[in-house]
């Protein structure tokens, strides 16, 4: 019976982390976080399927006259283990938009650990470095080394955790707290069940952490979707409206609060002139230049549509909006030159103060926008370059 419960248990986590994979790879969101992701559970399958199979070896066949089989199963578990705490750090820090995992360099870096970790495993067969088979019982035993095993593995859970919960409480990522607490709480799991694997030889713990790890991750992947605009990383206009209406119904006294509505000039020709990818280009090149504007404050910005963005500030009495337009557009010109566009990027901007006299979000936004619009009509003859 208790060999029947270890083995389904690992199955009923291998489907879970199954169902999870398909519906990522058919999913929409392609961003590089989601590729770690399933990277990540195409591991941990790897994974808990070895456990499986170890336990249909531990409880019905025995190990006595296959010492062959059960290094060969004892490896690919602890070689993935660290393959699973490796890309789980991979995906973490792809989340945090880590600079780690944007070269190559980086990448070969943090393989370090993970290489010594194989090359421990390796050469277990000679060595009992990490773990040996008794060759008279066939039975497991812990090697001399296992327990750097174990600090390979939490170094990258730690690592990316510890980073996650720091970056949340930083100024410039008030945006993105809730995200990276989350981003934090997700290794909870695996750790806590790492640690009664290591207490509780022989139990499938580890199996139960990964599979809700990742289940936790796929939710709160789903939940960003409803308020991130998947192409900029920017929030979304639902998300945006529920913001205004906070701040609206309770804006401080001795507070201004300012809505900007702005989209790129001439945005139809650069589509028409460079095609449709370049367009994109452009619209992202103009997000990285508003969120990095935003993110040294605690304003809120967001992708109202097509090549729209919108920007909500919630400032002093003595706040300049007409200086604070110029510093966007130069930020802009700055930005699109360091990418080597040959197309000039630039902002038209409506903007409105909050009074009581707008009925409510809807009401204050087409203020704005009128504005905006009254801005498009006076500006200059197309000159993309």
């Amino acid at each position: 019976m208790e060999g029947l419960l270890y083995i389904s248990f690992n199955a009923f986590c291998i489907a879970e982390l199954l169902m999870i994979f398909g519906k990522i790879c058919k999913g929409v969101d392609k961003r590089i976080g989601q590729v770690m992701l399933a990277w990540f559970i195409v591991a941990s399958v790897i994974l808990l399927s070895s456990d499986m199979v170890w336990g249909v070896f531990e409880y019905y066949i025995g190990w006595d006259k296959h010492p062959a089989a059960s290094f060969a199963v004892n490896s690919v578990y602890h070689i993935f283990t660290g393959v699973v705490a490796y890309l789980w750090f991979l995906f973490s820090e792809s989340e945090q938009n880590s600079r780690l995992v944007k070269s190559k360099k980086g990448i070969l870096l943090s393989m370090l650990p993970l290489f010594i970790l194989i090359n421990l495993v390796v050469g277990s067969n000679a060595n009992h470095w990490v773990f040996y088979i008794d060759p008279v019982t066939g039975e497991y035993q812990r090697g001399k080394f296992y327990f750097a095993m174990i600090v390979i593995c939490a170094f990258y859970i730690a690592l990316t955790t510890i980073k996650a919960f720091v970056k949340a409480f930083r100024k410039e990522n008030y945006l993105r707290k809730n995200q990276l607490l989350a981003l934090a709480s997700f290794a909870l799991y695996p750790i806590f069940a790492s640690v009664l694997q290591v207490l509780f030889v022989g139990s499938p713990m580890i199996s139960g952490g990964i599979a809700f790890a990742v289940l936790h991750v796929y939710i709160n992947s789903r939940e960003l979707l409803i308020s991130i605009d998947p192409m900029t990383q920017l929030n979304n206009r639902t998300h945006m409206e529920d913001f205004l209406d906070g701040k609206m119904k309770s804006k401080p006294e001795n507070k201004e609060l300012y809505v900007f509505i702005m989209d790129l000039d001439y945005f139809k020709q650069i589509n028409d002139e460079y095609g449709h990818l370049e367009g994109d280009a452009a619209i992202v090149i103009a997000a990285d230049t508003i969120r990095s504007i935003v993110n040294r404050t605690d304003y809120f910005a967001c992708r109202y549509g097509g090549d729209e963005f919108v920007i909500i500030c919630e400032t002093n009495k003595d706040f300049k909006p007409k200086e604070f337009l110029n510093h966007i557009n130069e930020c802009l010109a700055e930005n699109t030159k360091k990418h080597g566009k040959e197309y000039k990027l630039k902002f038209s901007v409506g903007y409105k103060r909050y009074s009581k006299d707008y009925a409510d979000v809807q009401d204050f936004l087409k203020a704005a926008d009128e504005g905006l619009y009254m801005i498009k009509n006076s500006r200059e003859p197309l000159a993309l370059k």
